[in-house]
Order: C-alpha cells, then sequence, then structure tokens
C-alpha cells in the first residue's frame, strides 16, 4: 500500500547528486531492499520510480507501512540518487514539508552474513548506495569502490569509520589505482570470501566470473526500469540460467520481486 511521505531533507550531495530522507514508518529493512517512489501527482510522470534504500532513521513503534497491527519500525528512510532524466529532476526540486508517495520495503535483499565468510563490497558509481546498510551492519571486511574520477569518491564519506578497509580504482587514476574496480577484486578473493556487488551490468558479470574462478561466493543487486515493482507488470524481467527441470524459454525471473539480489552464477549475462 502506498503512503504519503513526508520529505525530511532533500541535500544536494556534489553536482547532480542528492540525499533524499522521507519520514515513514517502515518495518525492519533488510539490506538491499529498494523502494518505489512516485515523483509528482499529475500523470507525467505517471510512473513510480525504483530507489535502494541506503539507511533507516531511528526506531520507534507502532502501525508499519507494509503490515497490519504494530510492530517495531523505523521513523524514516533515506535514499541516494543522482539526477539523470525527467523523474529524477522533479524529485532534485522538491523541498522539506513536501510529501512523495512510498511503496515498500519491496524485493528480496542480502541474506545473512555466512559464518566464517569474508565480505567483500564491490561498488561502481551510484552501486554503492544499497551497499550502506549492509557495511553498517557486516562492520568488518573490505569495500572495493570504483569510479571515473576522483570527483565521484564523495560517495565514501558516510562509510569511513564503519570497520571497512576502502580501496578505490578510477577510470583516469585521480584516486587509487588506474582501472576498473574488478581489477581489485582479482587480488582480494578466497573460497572463504563473498562478494557483495552493485553497479553497472559489466562490472557484475565480471564480478561474477572472478568470484567463480576464486571458488567465492558472488551476490549481485541488479538495477534495472520497472513499473510496478511487485512482480505483476513483469517490465524488469531477466533471463537466468535454466536448470534442467525448467524449460529454457521460460525461464525468466523479476529484479523486482524475486531480487534484486541474486547469486551472480543464476544470471545469464550474455543475455541482460
Amino acid at each position: 500500500m502506498e503512503i504519503k511521505a513526508e520529505i525530511i531533507h532533500n541535500d544536494s550531495m556534489a553536482k547532480g547528486y542528492f540525499k533524499l530522507g522521507l519520514a515513514c514508518a517502515v518495518p525492519e529493512v533488510r539490506p538491499g531492499q529498494f523502494v518505489m517512489l512516485r515523483v509528482s501527482d499529475g500523470l507525467d510522470p505517471l510512473l513510480r520510480r525504483p530507489f535502494g534504500i541506503y539507511r533507516t532513521l531511528g526506531q520507534t513503534r507502532g502501525r508499519t507501512l507494509g503490515t497490519r497491527g504494530s510492530s517495531s519500525k523505523s521513523k524514516g528512510i533515506e535514499v541516494l540518487y543522482r539526477v539523470v532524466g525527467k523523474g529524477t529532476a522533479i524529485l532534485s526540486g522538491k523541498r522539506p514539508g513536501e510529501t512523495l508517495g512510498v511503496l515498500g520495503p519491496l524485493g528480496n535483499g542480502f541474506p545473512d552474513r555466512a559464518e566464517g565468510s569474508n565480505p567483500v563490497l564491490v561498488a561502481g558509481g551510484m552501486g554503492i548506495a544499497p551497499l550502506y546498510l549492509l557495511a553498517r551492519r557486516l562492520g568488518e571486511g573490505t569495500l572495493l569502490f570504483g569510479a571515473r574520477s576522483k570527483a565521484e569518491t564523495f560517495l565514501l564519506k558516510d562509510f569511513r569509520g564503519l570497520g571497512l578497509k576502502i580501496k578505490t580504482a578510477t577510470e583516469d587514476g585521480s584516486a587509487g589505482i588506474k582501472g576498473l574496480v574488478t581489477g581489485l577484486l582479482e587480488n582480494e578473493l578466497t573460497p572463504e570470501s563473498i562478494v557483495y556487488a552493485c553497479g553497472p551490468v559489466g562490472m557484475l558479470k565480471a564480478a561474477a566470473a572472478i568470484s567463480g574462478k576464486a571458488g567465492a561466493r558472488c551476490l549481485v543487486s541488479l538495477e534495472r526500469s520497472m513499473a510496478c515493482g511487485i512482480g505483476v507488470c513483469l517490465g524488469c524481467a531477466v533471463r537466468a540460467k535454466a536448470h534442467k527441470e525448467e524449460k529454457e524459454n521460460r525461464f525468466y525471473k523479476m529484479v523486482c520481486s524475486d531480487g534484486p539480489v541474486f547469486p551472480g552464477e543464476e544470471i545469464d549475462w550474455d543475455l541482460l
């Protein structure tokens, strides 16, 4: 059920990048889940937009979004976004006190950490947003961050002090090593590693392949355009690798309801 959430803040982090805080009671959020936001009360744009939940704000008790009855809940949520089109441009102009339609939390997030595993978080650009809540709950491990240039490394600010070892790769060499973040990953893995990755499809494909060669588990968070967020419209379908018992031409999964988090080996990357 969609609710109206009041905007707490909509702060500019850098040119085109914003941090949006919403006062909406939500049940316990699993890292990797998302919300659908309606950015306009009019017909343009008509559809909601998906945004990964960056973090939750405070705790209270009472009636919770998505449930019936009383339970522990967060006072609000925060999302990070970059202005890339009409919807996010409208969103960037919203002010504290205005309201947005919110549906969520939705999807299946990252599973609980396996005992004895070594967490390695891999983020490409804005793919870092769904990993903050995970990093805070893990409290240890390694974060590998890839960006075009040093100008994007401001996204790491909130991650410092969480107990993670942070390494950076930039395409122009202005921060960290010069190259792709997957180059860092090749030197970090052991069979005890578990990789949590979010970012461009090419990065996720490479992360899954590198993890597989190292005998490490890889979990990827996919980002797709979607209209409903609950598996009805089928607009976010991705081809998964068919098992023997499945009819290959029917083996699809919905990013919104089956994901957005999937084992890397389940995705047919060549058809994504």
